[in-house]
């Protein structure tokens, strides 16, 4: 290529580029408001999040169910997936291209049960009002953003973009170990953090010490420490670490 034609496509993308450069700096003001653990990041890594959150809602289509569309919801969404995979270096979920908001809790198949969230083959759901509340506060352990992106990650595992990464899969392994042998194996554990679901069934399990991982890690990390561990090595991420001046507001829950 010329060495002058490389001006003229720079002058092509420039448009582009301030485009994307607004809209993650409008994620950025989004998440500071409205998303407690961006702001614990440094400026660096807080760039670095809020363009991953940008290129993740570039790849998905979202449907809003009984409800308008609106952009700062679609935002706060991919923030929760952008937040578990944030020490990987793919985050994009290439398996799913659909994300369903649904208003409120909603009954699935044959269960008369409300449901805050499901994942299946077709895409990720979750419903609005319980998402929110998973934000309303970061060390009470409920996160169904969290939850359902969590679920979502063992598809990714099984099928997706981290189907043929082998390191990752041993790391889930040793995280699967880890829950058999510290929560499966032990129901009436102590710290009881778990609730009945996340002590019998291996996927529930996962999901909440995802939420727990990152809303109460200091107790994850006290009562269950191989489980933390292999969680950190899994998703190359240490709560605990960043989390310490608030160590013993946080214990209390």
């Amino acid at each position: 290529m010329p060495l002058t034609a490389i001006p003229f496509i720079d002058s092509l993308l420039a448009p582009f580029r301030r485009k994307r450069d607004a809209a993650i700096q409008f994620y950025s003001q989004i998440l500071n408001n409205h998303f407690p653990w961006y702001k614990r990041l440094d400026t660096i890594s807080a760039q670095k999040f809020a363009a991953r959150v940008y290129h993740f809602r570039r790849s998905k289509n979202f449907h809003f169910l009984e409800m308008e569309s609106n952009e700062e919801i679609e935002v706060l969404v991919s923030a929760a997936a952008v937040q578990l995979t944030f020490g990987l270096p793919e985050y994009n979920y290439g398996f799913f291209e659909d994300i369903y908001i649904i208003k409120g809790a909603y009954t699935y198949g044959l269960s008369t049960t409300p449901w805050a969230g499901h994942v299946n083959r077709q895409g990720i759901y979750v419903a609005w009002d319980h998402v929110l509340k998973g934000y309303v506060s970061e060390t009470d352990g409920y996160n169904v953003g969290l939850h359902e992106m969590a679920h979502a990650f063992e598809y990714e595992l099984a099928f997706g973009g981290y189907a043929h990464d082998h390191a990752l899969k041993y790391n889930f392994g040793m995280v699967n170990g880890a829950m058999k042998q510290e929560v499966i194996e032990q129901p009436n554990h102590p710290a009881a953090l778990y609730s009945l679901q996340g002590t019998t069934n291996i996927h529930e399990c996962w999901a909440e010490s995802v939420e727990f991982f990152f809303e109460k890690p200091t107790r994850l990390h006290e009562f269950y420490p191989g489980l933390y561990q292999a969680i950190s090595q899994l998703l190359n991420q240490d709560p605990v670490y960043w989390i310490q001046p608030e160590k013993s507001a946080e214990t209390v829950h």
